[in-house]
């Protein structure tokens, strides 16, 4: 696979190794197919065993740097434009997850990385580190499989949502990796700079990253701990949580006032009945 052969020379190759002298497509298929998923981590064709997600890909010809270049390549498709061309420091996981009301959903799946699925309610992060700097590592060799530059840029979305600066982002990070089981180098991504957080500094990712940070700007408070961690907008913030106090030091008083009448009705029956 990583010396450029198409696949139905792959096959040819496969078949010709099996005994019996008649080759079983379905058996060459899966086995191309599973080779394919372990060198790439996507899901690439139907498992026949056990079930596969809903975004199962589908390798049918031509190369497998051809296959990768497809299916990430930048290709002649439009980029969405964002309303800012400036990523702000708000813009993490933590806070797609207290503030955006989404949840974050561990991937193994690389074609998956920055999928918003579920009505905006579900993004998807790719956890394998270790997987993209060995990649990384292949970026002059003859045995990279993806594009140029894309491996270094999907690390860096990684530096974007998880900010190794960002004290409370990595505290939060250390619990989802001993919770989930993730690749410990989550937390050794690094952070971007001012300069590097625009937009136009993402090619093969732009357009995911366009979407998840349109969702996070529409969303709007549901809970007291969005309306708490959301303070994106300072006015409407203080505005709300003053009416909070309003709203709870009216009732405490009003508690008071309640509890001090019974008293003074009760006494004052108790006065009148000894007399």
């Amino acid at each position: 696979m990583q010396q450029d052969k198409e696949r139905a020379s792959l096959h040819q190759d496969v078949s010709q190794q099996l005994p019996g002298g008649r080759p079983n497509t379905a058996i060459v298929d899966c086995s191309l197919n599973l080779c394919s998923r372990l060198l790439l981590m996507m899901s690439i064709g139907e498992p026949p065993l056990g079930i596969d997600g809903p975004n199962t890909i589908r390798w049918d010809a031509g190369t497998l740097r051809e296959f990768t270049l497809r299916h990430f390549g930048l290709g002649s498709g439009a980029w969405l434009r964002p309303d800012k061309p400036q990523i702000g420091r708000i813009f993490t996981a933590l806070n797609l997850r207290k503030i955006g009301g989404m949840r974050i959903e561990w991937t193994r799946n690389l074609a998956d990385h920055l999928r918003l699925v579920d009505d905006d309610k579900t993004v998807s992060i790719f956890d394998c580190v270790a997987y993209l700097r060995f990649q990384h590592k292949c970026v002059s060799s003859s045995q990279q499989l993806f594009p140029a530059s894309f491996v270094d840029e999907t690390l860096r979305t990684l530096a974007l949502l998880l900010p190794q600066n960002d004290t409370k982002t990595q505290e939060w990070l250390a619990a989802q990796i001993e919770e989930h089981a993730l690749d410990p180098l989550l937390g050794e991504c690094g952070s971007l700079a001012t300069h590097e957080r625009r937009f136009e500094n993402f090619n093969y990712w732009n357009n995911r990253l366009v979407i998840l940070k349109q969702a996070l700007d529409e969303a709007r408070p549901q809970t007291l701990s969005q309306w708490w961690f959301d303070r994106r907008n300072g006015v409407q913030w203080y505005t709300f949580w003053v009416a909070i106090l309003v709203f709870l030091v009216t009732i405490f008083f009003g508690l008071v006032q309640s509890i001090e009448g019974a008293l003074q009705v009760y006494l004052s029956w108790k006065a009148l009945y000894q007399t």
